[in-house]
């Protein structure tokens, strides 16, 4: 006589060593968002202000100038973000300076048809107590280099200045 009995239903039952293989995968997923950002992104983002970006950039050439357009929106190549909006240049014949046997400074200017260019962008980021966060997730201030690209310019600026843009009624 065979009996033709099923096995009975497993249930599911989760043990302590279960449990906490669950918490790690919990931790794991919680360390790669904040590693990633996405924390301070979803944070920071609810309060992104405008912002106007003064910049220097040194020594270029000279045809370099029919490339910066005003409302050309510029972006930080090596901060992955939109740096801003042209929105004023001024060219200026390119600055050097060298010392003399006395160790003074002489400031010259390029005779090779080399400008520096002196502008500022309308941005948006975060102020904060310790600076401004572009786009609300990288860190600049005056001094940080930044590589800037439209569709037909590649070079590296120094941000000088970072100002609240005020709301005209």
């Amino acid at each position: 006589m065979a009996e033709n009995t099923k096995p009975a239903a497993k249930k599911l039952r989760l043990n302590i060593i279960d449990f906490l293989v669950i918490i790690v995968i919990l931790g794991a997923v919680v360390g790669i968002a904040l590693r990633m950002g996405v924390v301070e992104r979803v944070t920071n983002q609810s309060n992104v202000e405008a912002a106007r970006i003064s910049f220097l950039i040194q020594d270029v050439q000279e045809a370099s100038a029919d490339y910066f357009r005003i409302d050309d929106v510029f972006t930080a190549k090596n901060l992955e973000c939109e740096f801003g909006k042209l929105e004023s240049r001024q060219f200026m014949p390119a600055e050097a300076f060298i010392a003399n046997i006395n160790g003074e400074l002489i400031k010259t200017h390029s005779s090779n048809n080399r400008i520096d260019v002196r502008g500022t962008v309308i941005g948006s980021g975060t102020f904060t107590d310790e600076g401004f966060l572009l786009a609300g997730i990288n860190f600049i201030a005056p001094g940080s280099t930044v590589r800037l690209q439209s569709s037909e310019l590649d070079v590296l600026a120094t941000v000088t200045a970072i100002e609240k843009v005020e709301k005209s009624s």
